[in-house]
């Protein structure tokens, strides 16, 4: 789990003002569902990313672009551990140039 505090409340449609929102690691099922819920990559996205805070897309629709950034950053850590490293893909760190002799 992950608290994210808000720059500036969030009003929902069932009428709490949420100033964090606490966001629960994903799983397959969290992404199928909101394949299900259709539309662009966006509507999938907000959908996917509702389900795991607790909340209704249209909801995330009211909020601010900063926070729903952060709520991406924070979606993008935990669908994403390692930063993007794979095990094996030749990755071994930075890049030290070494001079020619």
């Amino acid at each position: 789990m992950n608290k994210i505090k808000l720059h500036e409340p969030l009003k929902t449609g069932d009428g709490r003002t949420l100033t964090e929102l606490t966001m629960r690691a994903p799983k397959v099922k969290d992404l199928k569902a909101a394949q299900r819920f259709g539309g662009s990559d966006a509507d999938v996205e907000v959908a996917l990313i509702a389900s795991l805070v607790g909340v209704v897309p249209e909801d995330l629709d009211e909020l601010g672009l900063a926070d729903y950034r952060r709520l991406q950053d924070s979606f993008r850590r935990f669908s994403d551990p390692d930063g993007g490293a794979v095990e094996g893909d030749g990755a071994a760190g930075p890049v030290v140039p070494v001079p020619a002799q």
